[in-house]
């Protein structure tokens, strides 16, 4: 008697998923009043150094990142230590 055969079962890899959750924002709200959003308007954001004295990273906070987002697919990353003086 031989040993049986292994089939080999390939498995499709696992998507890559935004741990980063966005919400939808009204246009007109987003015209209409003046929201707080990014990492430049906080009072975590230390504009010297470009870094978040907490330890989070940025680059998906900043102004022009949030702004391209809106405009692409009308959804925002807040933050949920946000803080304005």
């Amino acid at each position: 008697m031989s040993a049986p055969v292994k089939k080999t079962v390939k498995k499709t890899p696992a998507r890559i998923h935004s741990s980063m959750k966005k919400e939808t924002m009204n246009p007109s709200d987003y015209l209409k009043y003046e929201t707080r959003f990014s990492c430049e308007e906080c009072s975590h954001f230390d504009s010297l150094t470009d870094i978040c004295t907490i330890g989070y990273v940025t680059k998906h906070h900043r102004k022009a990142v949030q702004e391209q987002q809106y405009l692409l697919a009308g959804k925002i990353a807040f933050c949920r230590f946000h803080e304005i003086d």
